[in-house]
């Protein structure tokens, strides 16, 4: 925890089990159900090594697309268990990305992919359905800026460039997350 925020890092590697179609494992896969469903976070941000977003890196199974039921399980463990305030993170991109995942009967899941800061090696911004917005163009980082002081707390997105400059921005409030 941070503050109010709820940081939750995922072991994509080490349990990732291929022939079994997990990524995470049955014990770790538990212990993030109870985590989720316990969290007192305003916001609760998952870590995952990969993106969840599907599409995003076509015809690999190295993202969670490789592991498409566990995925739709954690996704259901949201709608069912009625889990406010998630947001998604994730690496493994050499670009920066914002991605919105529609979650069936729920609320629609923000991602936020970060790119690389020193390489120069890029993959190019796929346009998918949900993409808020995509950078390639030099190296960058992701931001996120809580504040969970306002009445409605709120997150925002922010895309800066190896030279400091500021190309994206996105405001999110705790309100379109339940």
């Amino acid at each position: 925890m941070i503050g109010d925020v709820h940081f939750i890092m995922l072991d994509g590697r080490y349990y990732r089990d291929l022939k079994g179609g997990s990524m995470l494992g049955p014990v770790q896969k538990a212990w993030l159900r109870k985590t989720l469903t316990a969290s007192s976070g305003t916001f609760k941000v998952i870590a995952s090594p990969v993106p969840f977003s599907p599409r995003i890196k076509p015809g690999s199974k190295d993202p969670w697309d490789g592991f498409p039921e566990e995925r739709a399980e954690i996704f259901s463990w949201i709608r069912k268990d009625r889990i406010e305030g998630v947001l998604l993170i994730a690496a493994d991109r050499h670009r920066t990305d914002l991605r919105t995942i529609p979650n069936d009967a729920s609320y629609t899941l923000y991602e936020f992919e970060s790119s690389r800061l020193t390489n120069r090696h890029t993959h190019k911004v796929v346009k998918t359905d949900g993409l808020v917005w995509g950078y390639n163009k030099t190296c960058s980082f992701a931001l996120m800026q809580f504040d969970t002081t306002r009445p409605d707390p709120q997150v925002t997105f922010g895309l800066i460039d190896i030279d400091g400059k500021r190309h994206h921005s996105h405001t999110l409030r705790r309100s379109s997350l339940k």
